[in-house]
């Protein structure tokens, strides 16, 4: 499928756009959030309206940032997140990137990727900037690399599945995010992109007036969140605005779900910060 016409519009995508940011508000924050399973790695459940006839009863699941290392701990929370995954039965899973951490470690990704082959039937993944950052590798590698653990890879990329059409955006600050030239009908969009400011600069020109749902990773929630104050900092040209929970645009759509997350980088460490996985029902 080509990619959006609108580039020369709303390019560069780097240009923070605060005046886009004002059309979305938080309706469930970290507080208010519905954790269906709580532990080292949580569960947080999301009921949203079926966006296409077929979708209701329809089960989603979304996991990010897992920063693998293979690591006793990063194998121990792996196998948590897969824990939840399965007592959830989604009807797909979606990864949100940054699955990888530093290149010598690349030759654990199939350890951690295997883990998932029978948590759903259908299973995508989209680039973060662990792995796009490490640009002497191409996408190929990637699509690859998934594709022998049975996911397939989105990268400026869609498929259909069932009543859905998956859409993966390429990383916004190490790669070139676009959006489909037009939307295949009789199908609801969702929108896999890592971080949520690929959203900001890309909703313009009613691009994302078909979609139906995004889902985000990337700010690990803050990672460090006080009581009554939530995270100090997260990894956002809009500051800690877009940190964690469900996302509406002015309107009503679309919906955009930002997630905490599995594991951490640049801190060794989690505080009054949940991991997760994100599960989705459609009624």
């Amino acid at each position: 499928m080509n990619t959006s016409k609108i580039r020369p519009i709303y390019y560069p995508l780097t240009v923070p756009h605060p005046e886009r940011l004002r059309k979305w508000s938080c309706k469930i924050d970290y507080r208010s959030a519905e954790v269906i399973a709580a532990g080292e790695v949580s569960a947080t459940r999301y009921r949203l309206p079926a966006p296409a006839p077929g979708a209701a009863g329809k089960r989603l699941a979304f996991v990010s940032d897992f920063h693998y290392r293979g690591h006793p701990k990063d194998r121990k929370l792996a196998d948590l997140a897969v824990e939840r995954l399965r007592a959830f039965s989604p009807d797909f899973l979606c990864f949100g990137g940054d699955l990888t951490s530093d290149a010598a470690e690349l030759d654990t990704q199939p350890e951690l990727l295997e883990k998932f082959r029978d948590c759903a039937p259908v299973r995508f993944a989209v680039p973060g900037n662990w792995e796009r950052g490490k640009s002497w590798l191409p996408v190929s590698f990637w699509e690859k690399l998934y594709a022998e653990a049975g996911i397939r890879f989105l990268c400026n990329a869609g498929a259909e599945a069932d009543c859905f059409y998956f859409h993966g955006a390429d990383d916004l600050a190490s790669g070139d995010p676009r959006l489909p030239e037009s939307w295949p009908e009789e199908r609801a969009p969702v929108l896999l992109a890592h971080r949520p400011d690929t959203v900001i600069a890309l909703d313009t020109c009613h691009a994302l007036d078909p979609i139906a749902l995004i889902l985000c990773g990337h700010t690990h929630g803050g990672q460090v969140r006080f009581p009554f104050l939530g995270p100090i900092y997260a990894s956002s040209q809009y500051g800690c605005k877009l940190d964690y929970g469900l996302f509406e645009r002015r309107g009503g759509t679309p919906r955009m779900i930002v997630s905490s997350g599995v594991g951490n980088r640049s801190l060794s460490f989690r505080f009054n910060c949940r991991r997760e996985v994100v599960l989705v029902e459609f009624a």
